[in-house]
């Protein structure tokens, strides 16, 4: 896929914390273009310290959800748990490929580069494996 450069287009973000009985992650959601849904990635280390990890922190991609995450906090239907809107605002995307996105997160909290990377992988069934670098991880 050819890469596409996003210098000026703004779209938005969100991180909400799903908790399900024994289960707690982060949903990361990124609003991206000619997509009607939003791209979705599990998360299993609180936002609060993405910027202080010294390594990529891994990222599974799930299923796509819906726009109105954006801004969803509640119960989730049929028993899936409860989702807390952690942090959301604007991505300034700067660059997407079929395995990379970079962009900049202009939120309430998160501020700064962010980077998805799909880890590279033989295993046909192991494409949902990506890695997520944040802020200072994002300069090595």
């Amino acid at each position: 896929m050819v890469w596409q450069d996003f210098k000026e287009k703004l779209f938005r973000f969100a991180v909400l914390k799903h908790v399900r009985q024994t289960d707690i992650h982060w949903d990361l959601l990124l609003q991206l273009p000619d997509r009607p849904l939003l791209a979705t990635w599990q998360i299993r280390v609180d936002p609060a310290v993405w910027n202080s990890q010294n390594k990529a922190i891994p990222a599974i991609a799930i299923p796509d959800h819906r726009l109105v995450y954006l801004d969803f906090q509640g119960e989730i239907p049929g028993g899936r748990g409860h989702v807390t809107h952690v942090d959301g605002g604007l991505l300034k995307l700067l660059r997407t490929q079929e395995n990379f996105i970079s962009g900049s997160l202009d939120g309430r909290g998160l501020q700064g580069l962010l980077t998805l990377t799909r880890r590279k992988t033989d295993r046909p069934e192991a494409t949902q494996h990506w890695q997520l670098q944040f802020g200072t991880a994002c300069d090595t």
